[in-house]
């Protein structure tokens, strides 16, 4: 009776061709990108009581008293216009933030936090800093340093995907 002879060893489906090690890597990377940024979400959420994008929400408008622009905010967080109003209607329901009319052009909104808003975001970050301390425990400050140098220089990467 014929035996089928193995001549390699498998560990999953075949991948597609170009597969190169960097390939590798870049997929091992942003799967990770993406499993932390899950992990994060639910975790935010049970821990501290508010999503991550509400939080980054929150703490981006504490940086100027006057509020942002609504265009400026959506850009700085990275986030698109639809998503951006979701939470900013879910803030305004709560009384944490306000948007106003620009004073030079009525078409445009300035978002900005109430006063409520602001003991809001104190209180979140108070509670965020021992969140983010259990989070990166057992990493080192040089590599927190590495790893959000390197973040930032992915950002820029993929901020420019497609501008050529």
């Amino acid at each position: 009776m014929p035996s089928a002879i193995k001549t390699a060893t498998r560990t999953g489906r075949d991948l597609p061709a170009g597969n190169s090690s960097r390939d590798h890597l870049n997929n091992k990377l942003f799967f990770r990108l993406f499993q932390a940024a899950n992990i994060y979400e639910t975790q935010a959420v049970r821990e501290l009581g508010f999503s991550a994008g509400t939080g980054a929400t929150l703490g981006a408008l504490y940086r100027d008293p006057e509020g942002m622009l609504f265009s400026e905010l959506y850009a700085y967080l990275g986030v698109s216009r639809q998503n951006l109003d979701a939470v900013l209607k879910g803030l305004e329901k709560k009384g944490l933030v306000e948007r106003i009319e620009a004073e030079d052009d009525r078409r445009k909104r300035i978002v900005r936090l109430t006063q409520d808003g602001i003991e809001a975001w104190k209180d979140l970050h108070r509670r965020s800093l021992d969140f983010f301390r259990q989070g990166t425990k057992g990493v080192s400050a040089t590599e927190m340093t590495d790893c959000i140098e390197t973040l930032a220089r992915i950002v820029r990467g993929l901020r420019a995907i497609g501008l050529d």
